[in-house]
């Protein structure tokens, strides 16, 4: 299987300016404002919140690596936004472009152009490439820094991401665009995992903050090959596993290069004896509860993901 990686190399902070009209969120205020601002966010600073409390998590799949998640209180946070590559080294791998949804919080994971739209969005806040921690209201972000799966090949080698960027993809001395930093969301009572494009063998220092993650989203067949996920999966132990990064009818067009995920979930079901839903939309909520005691279920959004 092979290992396809995104040329762009544009880095930068996006800002969030103001937008139009749209409702803060239901549970501070039946009133909708004029305006889309930081007014809920002000609210949420000053009544705090407890991301350990169970509650439902509502998660919405956006294609590629990007879901958003929301927690109990209804604070969202959308990860991995996409674009299509804008320095023409790359074609077009999206057929339309990322909706101009309003969220709180926009993650980015690393800055490739397939997950780092974050002026897409209409987010109150970016957070790029967070290390450390962030808290606010019954939302935590854990952010670990780590590298972008790599492929250790001559420059001069067709085909190979080295030579299509001319820069150095591997560590200690890769470009910063093959930095990578995993993020974990806490909210709900549970501990959401987003792999990003991470190498199948994080620093051995993050081990104790990824063991035992209760979902873990993984980029399955186009980055990671269906043996580096089960070892993850194996080493990790989550409750839940999410298929992403994957090819999608009627999203991604096929020069991308992008594998469907179908056989690895397949593989799951037949082979490792998982429970594998096969999700009937682009929506999955979960809760501490319906989590409780299982082993690697595997949530599987298939086709079906949101346009707006």
């Amino acid at each position: 299987m092979r290992f396809k990686a995104p040329a762009s190399i544009v880095m930068f902070v996006s800002l969030a300016f103001g937008f139009g009209a749209h409702a803060q969120h239901s549970d501070i205020s039946s009133a909708a404002p004029p305006v889309w601002n930081d007014r809920s966010l002000i609210i949420i600073q000053k009544d705090g919140g407890d991301p350990t409390r169970s509650g439902d998590v509502k998660i919405v799949f956006y294609g590629h690596d990007a879901f958003k998640i929301t927690s109990p209180t209804g604070l969202t946070v959308l990860t991995d936004p996409w674009r299509n590559d804008s320095t023409g080294v790359y074609p077009k791998w999206f057929l339309n472009e990322f909706p101009a949804l309003r969220v709180d919080i926009v993650l980015s994971t690393h800055a490739h152009f397939d997950h780092d739209a974050v002026d897409r969005p209409n987010g109150l806040m970016v957070l790029e490439r967070l290390v450390g921690q962030f808290k606010l209201g019954d939302i935590e972000i854990t952010g670990l820094a780590d590298k972008h799966k790599c492929e250790r090949a001559p420059p001069d080698k067709p085909g190979s991401a080295s030579a299509s960027l001319h820069v150095e993809t591997c560590p200690p001395n890769n470009v910063m665009a093959f930095d990578n930093a995993i993020q974990i969301v806490e909210t709900g009572g549970l501990r959401v995992a987003i792999w990003g494009d991470n190498r199948a063998a994080p620093d051995p220092s993050l081990d104790h903050y990824l063991k035992n993650v209760d979902v873990l989203i993984l980029p399955v067949e186009s980055i990671l090959t269906g043996a580096e996920a089960d070892g993850i999966v194996q080493k990790y132990d989550p409750k839940a596993v999410v298929p992403s990064h994957y090819f999608l009818n009627g999203f991604t067009s096929p020069v991308s290069g992008l594998q469907s995920a179908d056989e690895w979930v397949n593989d799951q079901e037949k082979v490792h004896r998982a429970d594998v839903r096969r999700l009937e939309s682009a929506d999955l909520t979960l809760n501490a509860a319906e989590l409780r005691g299982s082993h690697h279920r595997v949530y599987y959004f298939g086709n079906h993901f949101e346009k707006k």
